[in-house]
């Protein structure tokens, strides 16, 4: 599965990457920013996006539905620092298929990516 992460904190960005690329069943890519995501998402084919709300150049909801409307059917999740219910209705009605608060632990992420499903 190829996962793109699009995401500033570099901390949190390389704690993604090395628990994905360590379960290996997972291609993963990154971006720090918005621009360099939806570049990423147009020259390689991805199966998930997990991209942060807040981004150095813009919002992360926004660049989701973006992606969405390219390959709706790559499964997006948004990841927020901030809880907002509205935010969160929002991004579902948008056609976000899971969402994040940080501090988030790896069987939250898991579950919401689906990796703990039989």
């Amino acid at each position: 599965m190829k996962v793109l992460i699009i995401e500033q904190e570099k901390t949190l960005l390389q704690s993604l990457r090395n628990y994905l690329e360590h379960q290996k069943k997972f291609e993963v890519s990154w971006a720090h920013s918005g621009k360099e995501g939806m570049s990423l998402w147009q020259s390689k084919v991805f199966d998930m996006v997990l991209c942060s709300e807040r981004l150095p150049d813009g919002n992360g909801l926004e660049t989701l539905k973006s992606l969405i409307l390219q390959k709706p059917g790559a499964v997006s999740i948004l990841m927020t620092a901030v809880h907002d219910e509205v935010l969160k209705k929002e991004a579902f009605q948008a056609g976000v298929h899971g969402y994040l608060e940080k501090p988030f632990n790896l069987h939250q992420l898991e579950e919401v990516m689906g990796l703990n499903r039989p």
